[in-house]
C-alpha cells in the first residue's frame, strides 16, 4: 500500500493523508482547509491533488476546520463514499462548517467592494472567487456519515478494518487504527489526527494505539515544552481575575477559540465559582458558534473526562452559574465596550484572528489596568503572535492601536501536547513492532526537534506531496 501527504505536511493546516491499498480501496484520513497561505487560500483549497470520485472512505478525526474543511468540496467534486467519525464530530461539523461558509461569504464581499470601483468610479469586472461549496454540500456531507463510537472495530471490507481511540484534543476527537489485509500479513497503522493535552478539562486523556507497525502523528508542540501544567488552570484564572479584575479595577479580556478552549475556560470558572473563589465580578461569553458547540458538550458526557462527569452530577450543568453571561447578538457585543466595571470577556477567535474578539482587543488594549490573557498556541503572522511579541503598537482593522494592557499568556488550556507528553505518547503505542513515525501538522524545524529525540524507530517529516510504500 502507499501512503501520500497532500496536506499538513511541514505545516499546520490542511490535513490530507491518502492511503492506497493494494486491493484498489482508497482511504483519505481527513480533509482539511489549508490556511497557510492567505493570499493564495481559494488557489490551495479550490482543486485537490487527486480525483475526489476515487475516494472510497474518508475517516474525519474531529471537527476543526483544518481537518473538516473542505469535506462539502470533495463532495462537490464527485465524492460519493462513506465518512467515518464520532457522533460528537458530526455534530460539531455541522456548526464549524456552516460557521466556515459564513466566514467565506463574507471574506467575498469584502473583495468585491474592495474591487467594484476603479479610480475614474467606473465598474469593472474582478474576478472574485466564489465560495468553495454551498449549503447543500454540507447537507450532502452529514448523510454520508456513519457515526462510530470509541472501542468499536468497523470491518469496512475483507482487507480493511478500523478502530478509534479517545484523543482528547476537543470533544469527540479520536486517533484511528486501520488494519490492513494484504499478500497474507496484517499490517497496523495509526493516524492520531490531532491530540489533547494531558490532564485537561472535560476531554480524556489520549489513548495510545497498540500494536502499531506506522504511526502517522502531529507535532505542534514539538521542541516546545508548556511552561503552565492544565492541573493549574484554577488556580492561574483566579490569579488572572484577581489581579486584573480585582486590584486593577481592569478588563480581562480572553481569546479563545469556539469549540474546545471556550468550553474549558468556562468549566474552570464554573469550577471557581462552586468552590466559592470566584469574585463577585461579571463572566461574558462572545461567541455565537462556541454558544452552540457548548451545547453539544453539554450532551455528550460519555465522551468526557470523570472529573466533568462527576461534576455534572452533582451540580446538574457543566457550565451554568449565576456569573455568566451569554451574549447573543452583535449589538450585545457592542455594548460591553461601553460597561465601565471590571469583567472577564471570553471570545472567538483564538489567535485574534477575525471574530468578535478583535473589537473587544481593540476596545481594551489601550488600558493600562486591562489584561489580554493569550490562552494557546497563535502561529506566526496572526495579531495574537504580534501581541506577544511585545510590540507597542498592533494594526487593527488598518489602524494602529497603543498596547497599554497586559499581555500574558498560558498553557494552562492548551489543547495540544507539548514535547515530552509526545515521545511519551510515542513509546506508548511502541510494543516491539513500530518501525516507522511520521511527523505532520507542525512547524518544520520544531519537527526536527522533536524527530532527533526518537530513539527507538525511524522518523520522517514528509514534505507535500511525498508518498511512502507500507
Amino acid at each position: 500500500m502507499k501512503l501520500t501527504f497532500w496536506g499538513a505536511a511541514q505545516q499546520v493546516t490542511g490535513s490530507k493523508h491518502l492511503l492506497e491499498l493494494e486491493d484498489g480501496t482508497t482511504v483519505l484520513i481527513d480533509c482539511g482547509l489549508d490556511y497557510e497561505d492567505k493570499k493564495n487560500f481559494d488557489l490551495n483549497n479550490s482543486r485537490f491533488p487527486f480525483d475526489p470520485e476515487s475516494i472510497d472512505l474518508l475517516i474525519l478525526t474531529h471537527a476543526h476546520i483544518d481537518h473538516s474543511g473542505n469535506i462539502p468540496n470533495l463532495i462537490k467534486q464527485g465524492f460519493e463514499g462513506t465518512i467515518v467519525c464520532t457522533t460528537p464530530t458530526l455534530e460539531l461539523s455541522d456548526f464549524l462548517l456552516h460557521d466556515s461558509l459564513n466566514i467565506q461569504r463574507m471574506e467575498i464581499q469584502r473583495k468585491r467592494k474592495k474591487f467594484s470601483k476603479n479610480k475614474k468610479g467606473k465598474r469593472y469586472q474582478e474576478a472574485v472567487p466564489t465560495p468553495l461549496y454551498s449549503a447543500k454540500h454540507i447537507m450532502q456531507m452529514l448523510d454520508l456519515v456513519e457515526t462510530v463510537d470509541f472501542g468499536e472495530k468497523l470491518k469496512f471490507n475483507d482487507h480493511l478494518s478500523l478502530q478509534f481511540y479517545p484523543a482528547g484534543h476537543i470533544l469527540g476527537a479520536a486517533s484511528v487504527v486501520l488494519e490492513v489485509k494484504e499478500n497474507g500479513e496484517t499490517k497496523r497503522i495509526g493516524f492520531t489526527g490531532d491530540l489533547g493535552n494531558k490532564n485537561s478539562k472535560l476531554v480524556p486523556d489520549p489513548t495510545p494505539m497498540p500494536k502499531l507497525k506506522y504511526l502517522v502523528s502531529e507535532s505542534t508542540y514539538g521542541g516546545r515544552r508548556h511552561e503552565q501544567v492544565s492541573n493549574k488552570a484554577e488556580e492561574i484564572m483566579l490569579r488572572e481575575i484577581q489581579e486584573t479584575c480585582v486590584e486593577n479595577g481592569g478588563k480581562l479580556v480572553v481569546p479563545a477559540f469556539s469549540v474546545g478552549r471556550t468550553q474549558a475556560i468556562l468549566f474552570t470558572l464554573h469550577q471557581l465559582f462552586r468552590d466559592g473563589k470566584l469574585p463577585n465580578i461579571k463572566i461574558f461569553t462572545d461567541s455565537p458558534l462556541a454558544i452552540k458547540s457548548t451545547k453539544v458538550y453539554q450532551y455528550s458526557l460519555a465522551y468526557l473526562n470523570e472529573e466533568a462527569k462527576a461534576f455534572h452530577a452533582k451540580y446538574g450543568s457543566l457550565f451554568d452559574f449565576d456569573n455568566l453571561y451569554v451574549i447573543q447578538d452583535e449589538k450585545e457585543s457592542e455594548v460591553l465596550s461601553e460597561i465601565p466595571e471590571p469583567c472577564v470577556i471570553i471570545s472567538a477567535a483564538g489567535m485574534v484572528e477575525g471574530g468578535r474578539i478583535q473589537m473587544h482587543v481593540k476596545n481594551n488594549i489601550g488600558g493600562e489596568n486591562n489584561t489580554v490573557l493569550i490562552a494557546g498556541f497563535c502561529a506566526e503572522g496572526t495579531l495574537g503572535h504580534r501581541l506577544l511579541s511585545g510590540q507597542d503598537f498592533v494594526e487593527i482593522n488598518h489602524k494602529p492601536r497603543a498596547v497599554r494592557a497586559a499581555v500574558r499568556k498560558t498553557d494552562a488550556f492548551s489543547a495540544h501536547p507539548d514535547h515530552d507528553q509526545l515521545l511519551d505518547y510515542f513509546k506508548a503505542c511502541d510494543e516491539g513492532e513500530l518501525e516507522e513515525i511520521f511527523l505532520v501538522h507542525g512547524d518544520p524545524l520544531q519537527m526536527e526537534i522533536l524527530a532527533r529525540d526518537v530513539r527507538h524507530c525511524s522518523v520522517h517529516t514528509p514534505k507535500p506531496g511525498d508518498s511512502f510504500t507500507l
